[in-house]
């Protein structure tokens, strides 16, 4: 089997077009695609005006660099922080420090289509609050040493205020590139849910739409956080914000457990199952028999069998008793129930004999259930959603209220893990804007709640704290330093079972980056190639190498890392995961020893990696025998 050198993704959508190889391979031709053949296989789903047409659609100056940028591969990889997290070597949920768009890049891989809830609350666009300033015209090199609030890795901000030409636009921008490989993380019945506010919700709609799909919104929750109103808008005091709801592909939302106020209408009891009635007779505006004549037919019941069944008028046999859908005023209306509805849910409802007029009618018997929810409507005002619960449980935790203004409410996020995700099941959910640490700290609570074992991973961009903020003053010089402290605290709060966090941070790649050579300077040419005779930066180090190979294979953070202890000449670290039946077995070390090369035992998809420079040409014969070789 050959040797294969291990390199950094290069392109992002390279999955994409794997899958469109496998449904049109006849428009690929030397590894590119053949524009024309595919148009013509696509036949009437393209489009045959010239790309300046016009067609209905969100625009904006920049789109088009945005569209890019979300398909080009980031330069940098993910490093573990000893130290940062809290019981790291049990934990499975995962803190990401850095810029979030490069570290949706590096986790496409990884968690491609793994991800069963990506809740965020994104800047709202106030005018006063920050975006992230995506510059498009400055190549991948620039860009990294641009990004720097932290060693040269983080995103810096901009204040977008309305008085910018571009002040949608820019948050557009920033948003689609995000969102787009977003839902590649998701899995085919995972659910994205937003906050917004007024500011941008109808744009964000538009945009979702364009990346999920129209047939995949599922509701715009009017979120009621704030019941009393602000009082320093200027015409309408806003009582609340939005909660967009989308799903992937096939994800079905479940409900909310039904409150006191739900249950105490559930007054009757048939053994010792709770229930109630509900009369099947149809009220309000278009109960008539000519408006819907098909909901307009007889019920029967026989007073000695017990029988009660639909049928048709012509049945006139006077044992029976004919019920109409006559209302308490005497006036002819119709069912609520169709005739073959009525049918087949015959064994759930009896009839009853009602004063008014004494008249017949028929309730149906809704019992009330062990697992009983109820649908979610489209406005929530339940108390724990309310905005200054969530500064209350942060400052529960031992935090004063001024170091982060406005963190989300616990009860907010719990109800979208209520209706979204599996809790029995290991469903993870994701946070790319983690602000003070809010989703990580409702999983938390949540599992403990319902015997969970939902995980989470959190990214936050390790934002400058000004000297003048009072967060400064009490120790914190980024807000990642707040996430982490928080999901801390909460997490020995909540102890146990809660197992903690393991920490990584954005950094620059492991692998250097070529730079192309100007002019025909032929020793400037053999110099490059003399830097280039190793892959790999100066100094680099194995814990950082071995996670960016780790993600570089596509297997996951939380990877179970064990060190070979039948190799005694080398360091051989087994990685595997629940995400992948084959193992990596990766060797760091300067030199590869025969007796380790002998002693290797593969099965026949595991994979051995190592230095290209360890090994000779000789082992490397040896060890194409052995099977999937891959050289860094």
């Amino acid at each position: 089997m050959a040797i294969e050198k291990l390199r950094p993704v290069t392109e992002l959508d390279e999955q994409r077009i794997k899958q469109l190889k496998q449904i049109i391979p006849e428009a690929f031709a030397d590894q590119r695609i053949n524009w024309e053949t595919l148009k013509e296989a696509l036949g009437n789903f393209t489009e045959e005006e010239n790309a300046d047409a016009e067609h209905f659609g969100l625009f904006w100056p920049g789109k088009r660099d945005a569209r890019k940028l979300a398909g080009t591969p980031s330069r940098g990889t993910l490093v573990p922080v000893p130290g940062e997290g809290l019981n790291e070597d049990i934990t499975r949920n995962i803190f990401i420090e850095g810029e979030n768009l490069e570290v949706l890049k590096l986790l496409q891989k990884s968690y491609a289509g793994r991800i069963k809830l990506i809740y965020i609350d994104p800047p709202y666009n106030t005018g006063n609050d920050f975006v992230y300033d995506d510059n498009f015209t400055e190549t991948i090199e620039e860009y990294l040493k641009r990004t720097g609030q932290i060693d040269e890795e983080g995103r810096k901000l901009i204040t977008n205020t309305k008085a910018d030409g571009r002040f949608h636009s820019k948050w557009l921008s920033m948003m689609f590139p995000r969102l787009r490989l977003a839902r590649n993380l998701l899995s085919d019945d995972g659910f994205m849910f937003i906050s917004i506010d007024e500011n941008e919700v109808a744009n964000l709609k538009q945009l979702m739409n364009e990346i999920f799909g129209e047939e995949n919104f599922i509701s715009s929750v009017s979120n009621i956080n704030n019941p009393k109103g602000r009082s320093d808008d200027k015409y309408v005091a806003t009582a609340h914000e939005y909660l967009l709801i989308y799903k992937k592909d096939n994800g079905i939302l479940s409900g909310f457990d039904p409150e006191e106020k739900v249950i105490r209408r559930y007054n009757k009891i048939n053994g010792d199952k709770r229930y109630r009635e509900i009369d099947l007779r149809k009220t309000g505006e278009g109960d008539r028999k000519e408006d819907r004549p098909n909901m307009f037919y007889f019920f029967y019941y026989d007073e000695k069998t017990k029988a009660f069944f639909p049928s048709y008028d012509e049945i006139k046999d006077k044992k029976y008793i004919k019920i109409t859908p006559t209302r308490q005023d005497g006036s002819l209306g119709r069912w609520r129930w169709g005739f073959d509805t009525a049918k087949n849910n015959i064994e759930r409802i009896y009839p009853k004999f009602m004063e008014v007029r004494k008249k017949w009618t028929v309730v149906e018997m809704d019992y009330l259930t062990d697992d009983e929810v109820v649908k979610p409507t489209s406005a929530w005002t339940f108390k724990d959603v309310n905005s200054e619960r969530g500064t209350e449980q942060f400052i529960e935790l031992g935090f004063d209220k001024e170091i982060f203004p406005k963190p989300k409410p616990l009860g907010l996020i719990k109800r979208v893990l209520k209706i979204s995700t599996k809790p029995l099941e290991e469903n993870i959910v994701l946070d790319f804007f983690a602000g003070s640490g809010s989703l990580a700290h409702a999983v938390m609570e949540f599992n403990k709640e319902v015997d969970g074992n939902i995980r989470h991973i959190s990214v936050q961009l390790p934002e400058i704290i000004s000297e003048e903020d009072y967060a400064y003053r009490k120790g914190y010089r980024n807000i990642a330093q707040i996430s982490k402290d928080r999901i801390r605290k909460a997490a020995k709060k909540i102890m146990p079972p809660q197992p903690g966090f393991k920490t990584f941070a954005l950094r620059k790649s492991n692998y250097k980056l070529w730079q192309n050579i100007e002019g025909a300077d032929v020793k400037k040419l053999e110099l490059a190639f003399e830097k280039f005779e190793s892959p790999l930066i100066d100094n680099w180090k194995e814990d950082d190498l071995l996670t960016e190979v780790v993600l570089i294979e596509g297997f996951p953070l939380d990877c179970t890392i064990k060190k070979e202890e039948v190799y005694r000449k080398n360091k051989v670290l087994a990685v595997t995961s629940d995400f992948h039946e084959h193992r990596l077995l990766i060797c760091l070390d300067k030199k590869v020893s025969a007796e380790t090369i002998k002693a290797l035992q593969l099965n026949d998809d595991d994979i051995f990696i190592c230095l290209d420079n360890a090994i000779t040409d000789e082992q490397k014969i040896t060890l194409s025998d052995k099977g999937l070789i891959k050289t860094i």
